[in-house]
């Protein structure tokens, strides 16, 4: 019996033994960082088109002409700017033509009220959405009125467009 007994206690003692073990131990945790970066996908295609090189200058008629097709897109949620400066259609020693300029969306033709923006300030666009490539073309357009006796010669302008992401 005493063999017995001594069992029961060695028993009894280590389940006391285990579950103060069990009751006293630490919790331990650790934390895992988690990074990852997603690249701007935003681009600008310009494509002047044919009007672009062989604008009408002569007679003061005022002219609304189509001078490039733009692309642009970004994976931007909060979409993009797109900007685009005016100016003068200049030869040397010769009067310049002011122009001013405006985007439509693709295949929308400009009208007069579109061009709200004066002859050497910069006209800008804002959409508010992310867009796939192909899928929110813009077209650039110029109106001008040449003076009714324009000197003769060849006139040229540039204009230089931009694409920023929004913030």
């Amino acid at each position: 019996m005493i063999n017995t007994s001594i069992r029961r206690a060695l028993v009894l003692s280590s389940l006391v033994l285990g579950a103060t073990t069990l009751f006293s131990s630490k919790a331990m945790a650790d934390t895992v960082n988690l990074n990852g970066t997603v690249a701007s996908t935003l681009a600008l295609t310009t494509a002047p088109t044919a009007a672009a090189t062989a604008l009408p200058l002569s007679g003061s008629t005022q002219r609304i002409v189509q001078v490039a097709d733009l692309g642009i897109s970004t994976n931007n949620e909060q979409g993009y700017t797109v900007t685009a400066t005016s100016g003068s259609l200049a030869k040397t020693g010769g009067t310049s033509i002011a122009y001013q300029v405006t985007t439509t969306a693709d295949t929308v033709a400009a009208v007069a009220v579109d061009f709200a923006i004066a002859s050497g300030t910069n006209y800008t666009f804002g959409s508010t959405a992310a867009n796939a490539p192909s899928s929110n073309g813009r077209d650039l357009y110029i109106m001008y009125t040449p003076a009714a006796l324009q000197d003769p010669g060849a006139y040229a302008g540039i204009i230089t467009v931009t694409v920023a992401d929004n913030s």
